[in-house]
């Protein structure tokens, strides 16, 4: 597979072509196809905001709203948006039934905010949270027996992200999720990072919440995630009211906590169509992406896991000038053009690199010789 060039020219996607750009996994990056088909909803919004939010807004929500569900396979009647996969995390949480003395499982690898958002919660109702220890290198089914073993008759909740932000590893979801369904223990997956990165069947892996982002690797605008499962709205609205809303009325408490701006939300089938339309099919989008990923990693020096355990995004371990910290080194490199994480880690750094349809592999290249000019040692 042709990973040199672009598939998709950067003058195609609204990013400054001045700036290398090897960080998709944090913010995303639209097509400008996309941006338009938000700016036009806009739009309509504001030149007739009353008609639109009384006559037209629920339908344009749940057009969005299918077009989401039958790309990551889940049931739209179970399906609500959220501002990001934080919040929708936060919305399983608050769904989740807990008391003192239970316990919560989840992975050395948890994302931070995730992590915080636990320890508040066991703060606040005395509840234990159990880490099972993610291997690096990273093994799998090591991964699955220490998850599995972390499980006792406590234990009530599991939070497991699909694939991890720091580490960039995909987890095996399926199997991680079996142990907890067979005890009958709820799943809360962060699946921040899935969406368009690797294929998805979301009513098929067995969870009984999955968080996902919609700004990351499907490139809709930012403030747009989904949530699949029975949740409680963090807001009070009018759908507390029942004669309010649409008959779902997981729909009429969750879609409307107020006046927003749902133009990101509604534009996410334009993302879909759009990065399909530039990368020949989304069978071929992440195809592509993964041989990239793996390229770009390669070119800048090794990993820590195997490939198949790699979606579209890969970390290498570097280490530091003498002095020089993570968050020095990454500030040093957004000045000069070059936006990539530099990620610490208990015991290490990682360079964490990033590959969509914009990007090609002498990026990779590029930045190992980048690295070495600011005195890193890549291992």
């Amino acid at each position: 597979m042709d990973v040199t060039h672009p598939v998709s020219p950067i003058d195609r996607w609204a990013l400054d072509p001045a700036v290398v750009h090897l960080n998709h996994g944090s913010y995303g990056g639209c097509p400008r196809a996309v941006l338009d088909a938000a700016a036009g909803f806009r739009a309509r919004l504001e030149a007739a905001p009353m008609r639109f939010f009384i006559l037209e807004w629920q339908a344009e929500l749940d057009r969005a709203r299918a077009a989401v569900a039958g790309f990551v396979g889940a049931d739209p009647a179970r399906m609500v948006f959220a501002p990001s996969a934080t919040a929708g995390i936060a919305l399983a949480l608050h769904a989740a039934e807990l008391s003192a003395g239970d316990e919560i499982v989840t992975t050395s690898h948890v994302y931070p905010a995730c992590r915080f958002q636990l320890e508040r919660l066991a703060d606040a109702r005395g509840v234990r949270l159990v880490f099972a220890e993610t291997p690096l290198p990273f093994d799998a089914d090591a991964l699955v027996e220490r998850v599995t073993a972390a499980i006792t008759p406590r234990t009530r909740l599991a939070l497991l992200d699909h694939i991890t932000s720091a580490t960039a590893l995909v987890y095996p979801i399926e199997r991680l999720i079996a142990p907890f369904a067979a005890r009958g223990i709820p799943v809360i997956v962060d699946g921040a990072h899935a969406p368009g990165q690797v294929p998805l069947d979301v009513g098929a892996l067995g969870a009984t919440w999955y968080v996902g982002n919609h700004h990351k690797w499907m490139c809709a605008p930012k403030a747009s995630a989904f949530v699949v499962g029975s949740v409680k709205p963090l807001v009070t609205s009018h759908g507390a009211n029942p004669s309010y809303g649409p008959p779902n009325r997981l729909h009429a408490e969750l879609d409307w906590a107020g006046t927003y701006d749902p133009s990101a939300q509604l534009a996410v089938p334009a993302a879909i169509a759009a990065v399909g339309a530039e990368g020949g099919g989304w069978p071929a989008v992440y195809a592509r992406n993964h041989a990239l990923a793996l390229a770009l990693r390669d070119r800048i020096g090794r990993g820590v896991a195997p490939d198949d355990a790699v979606g579209t995004m890969a970390v290498i371990p570097i280490e530091l000038p003498a002095g020089v910290t993570a968050s020095a080194l990454e500030r040093q490199l957004l000045v000069e053009g070059w936006e990539v994480p530099i990620v610490p880690f208990p015991g290490q750094t990682f360079v964490r690199v990033s590959a969509h349809l914009y990007n090609h592999v002498g990026e990779g290249e590029a930045m190992a010789r980048k690295l070495h000019s600011l005195g890193v040692r890549i291992a």
